[in-house]
């Protein structure tokens, strides 16, 4: 049956019901051509979809992983999520994921004190397999249950940054661990703002030394980037680089991991504590706002897309601050 409604933009809203069949819908700027549309439709004969029953959670699980999981930008913490829910939710049948079921779930993993913030992002995931099922596999008929649920609060968000003596801790530490690479990776995070991981990846071919520009490839958000960089950033690289042509700039890690676990012992002996390496992130946007760079500026460095993502990375000091009310 054709329904056709105005929607609040102003435009003409056709929509195609029918029982055992997905529906049907389209927008027009004019009411005759979406009650043209619905007739040429309705006089179409609809494949009727017969839901599979029979599929199990632990099946969606891996079909998800073979068959949607490759088109990720970044696979390795969805990957992990996807065993973990397969080694600890039951092989139930898909029809069996309800309201109820996600609550549970919820409430258990906040009681193992999770955050919120983990537990929303898991539920979006979760919410995604499920809109795959119902959508494309028709393994479901139902409403998605992970929307029928309340959601916990999300933190709020981390404002940290490095102290002046923490820094010279960490410098101290890394120098009398003999691990001065730490500390250039520190120094050049600090100084162009980039991630953990595009650090990590950086090449010699990567850098413009003439221009002071480096290419990444391949960012978080899935875009290129180029990143401009300070005379600072600039002399790191070239002392850390020295004679050589090509092959990663920082050669000492070949994964995120080994270096996160060699950062983490260097701040534990430092005596410092809740500092993580992405807080040089939040440092670099907020010394870069203080040099006086506006938020357009600073997003095209920092590569951010909105600047609503922005304002969270910005700490700024109400010293600094209150120098500029002078």
């Amino acid at each position: 049956m054709a329904s056709i409604y105005k929607h609040l933009s102003g435009k003409w809203v056709a929509a195609i019901r029918r029982k055992d069949s997905p529906t049907r819908t389209k927008t027009f700027t004019r009411y005759n051509e979406a009650k043209q549309w619905a007739a040429e439709q309705e006089s179409i004969r609809f494949e009727t979809y017969r839901h599979d029953t029979t599929k199990t959670l632990h099946q969606l699980i891996e079909r998800f992983e073979n068959e949607i999981l490759p088109s990720y930008e970044s696979q390795k913490t969805t990957k992990g999520l996807l065993r973990y829910w397969r080694r600890e939710l039951p092989d139930c049948p898909v029809s069996n994921l309800t309201p109820q079921f996600v609550a549970e779930y919820r409430d258990k993993r906040l009681s193992t004190e999770v955050s919120g913030s983990t537990v929303n992002r898991e539920l979006n995931l979760l919410s995604r397999l499920i809109d795959v099922a119902r959508r494309e596999w028709q393994w479901l008929d139902t409403r998605n249950p992970v929307r029928a649920i309340t959601r916990p609060k999300n933190p709020r968000h981390r404002n940290r940054r490095p102290t002046n003596s923490e820094l010279l801790r960490l410098r101290q530490e890394c120098q009398q661990s003999n691990n001065p690479a730490v500390w250039d990776i520190i120094c050049f995070a600090i100084e162009s703002g980039m991630r953990q991981g595009e650090i990590l990846k950086l090449t010699i071919t990567d850098i413009d030394f003439r221009n002071r520009i480096a290419h990444l490839d391949e960012t978080k958000n899935g875009d290129s980037r180029d990143v401009p960089l300070s005379r600072e950033a600039v002399r790191i690289l070239q002392r850390v680089c020295g004679s050589r042509q090509d092959g990663s700039v920082f050669i000492n890690w070949t994964t995120d991991d080994g270096f996160r676990s060699t950062f983490q012992r260097i701040r534990k002996r430092a005596g410092i504590d809740d500092l993580r390496f992405h807080d040089f992130r939040h440092e670099a946007a907020s010394r870069f706002f203080e040099r006086g760079l506006n938020q357009f500026q600073v997003a095209a460095i920092t590569g951010h897309r909105s600047l609503q993502s922005l304002h969270r990375y910005t700490h700024l000091k109400a010293t600094e601050l209150a120098q500029l009310l002078d």
